[in-house]
C-alpha cells in the first residue's frame, strides 16, 4: 500500500476512484457467477465489498503506527506489518456478515471472503492511480496484487463458514487443518509481498509461483465447494 500520509487528506477524483474499483467489481462479478446454485443476494456480496473497502482504510490510518512498532526489517514489513495485519483487518471487517445464518455453505465463504478482498484492493488500486497518475499501474495490479487479496481473504473465508457448519469439523483433526487455511494464506500473502520488495529475480517469483498458487489453491476451494452446493440447495420439484 503507498505509503503517503496525505492520500488521506484529499478524496482522489471520481475518475480515478472508478478506474481502481473496476478491475474488483469485474473479478466480484466473476466469482459472484460461479455461485450458481442460490446465488448470495448482490447487495449484501457490495457490502461485504464497503466492508472490505473500510477494512484498507483502516490498515492505512494504522500503518504508521506498525511500521514503528514492528520496525521496517523485511521480513517483518512483509508478513506482519502487511499481510497479517491486513488479513485481520479484512477478515474483521466482513465476520458479521460471514456469521449470519443466511450464509449457510462454504462456497458463501468465498464468495463473501472475496467480496472484502477485493474492496481493500480497490482502495489500494485508487490510491496507487492517484499517487502515479499512470492507468497502467492499475492494469498491472488488476492480475497482481488485486488477485493475490482475493485468493488469500476468500480463503479465509471458506474456513470460516466450514467451522460454522458443524457437519464439516466433526473431529479435532479437521478443525486442525482448517486452521491451517488462514495461516497459509498470512504466509502467501506474506511471501508475495517479503518478493516484491526485493531484487528482480524474486520479484518474478512472487508472480510465476507464489499468485498462481494462491490462486490455484482458492480454485480447488471453490470446485469442492461448488460441486457440493446442491447438497445445501438441491432443486426444487
Amino acid at each position: 500500500m503507498p505509503r503517503v500520509a496525505c492520500m488521506l487528506a484529499s478524496m482522489p477524483p471520481w475518475s480515478t476512484i472508478l478506474a481502481g474499483f473496476a478491475p474488483s467489481l469485474f473479478w466480484l462479478w466473476l466469482v459472484h457467477r460461479r455461485d450458481d446454485h442460490e446465488r448470495e443476494p448482490i447487495l449484501l456480496v457490495l457490502a461485504a465489498m464497503v466492508l472490505g473497502s473500510g477494512s484498507a482504510m483502516l490498515v492505512l490510518w494504522l500503518r504508521p503506527w506498525l511500521e514503528t512498532t514492528w520496525g521496517l526489517d523485511r521480513a517483518v514489513d512483509a508478513f506482519l506489518v502487511t499481510a497479517l495485519a491486513e488479513e485481520i483487518a479484512k477478515t474483521t471487517f466482513v465476520l458479521p456478515i460471514l456469521l449470519m445464518r443466511e450464509v449457510d455453505e462454504p462456497l458463501d465463504g468465498i464468495v463473501y471472503g472475496v467480496a472484502a478482498a477485493l474492496g481493500f484492493a480497490g482502495v489500494e488500486n485508487t490510491l496507487w492511480a492517484d499517487a502515479s497518475h499512470q492507468l497502467e499501474v492499475v492494469l498491472h495490479r488488476a492480475c497482481t496484487s488485486t488477485l493475490l487479496h482475493a485468493g488469500c481473504t476468500g480463503s479465509i473465508g471458506f474456513a470460516i463458514v466450514c467451522c460454522k457448519l458443524r457437519a464439516f469439523v466433526p473431529s479435532f483433526r479437521a478443525r486442525a487443518l482448517l486452521l491451517l487455511l488462514p495461516v497459509s494464506a498470512v504466509l502467501l500473502h506474506g511471501a508475495y509481498d517479503w518478493c516484491l520488495i526485493a531484487d528482480a529475480p524474486q520479484v518474478r517469483l512472487a508472480l510465476m509461483v507464489v499468485l498462481p498458487l494462491t490462486l490455484a489453491l482458492l480454485w480447488v476451494k471453490m470446485s469442492w465447494a461448488r460441486a457440493r452446493s446442491e447438497s445445501y440447495h438441491p432443486p426444487k420439484p
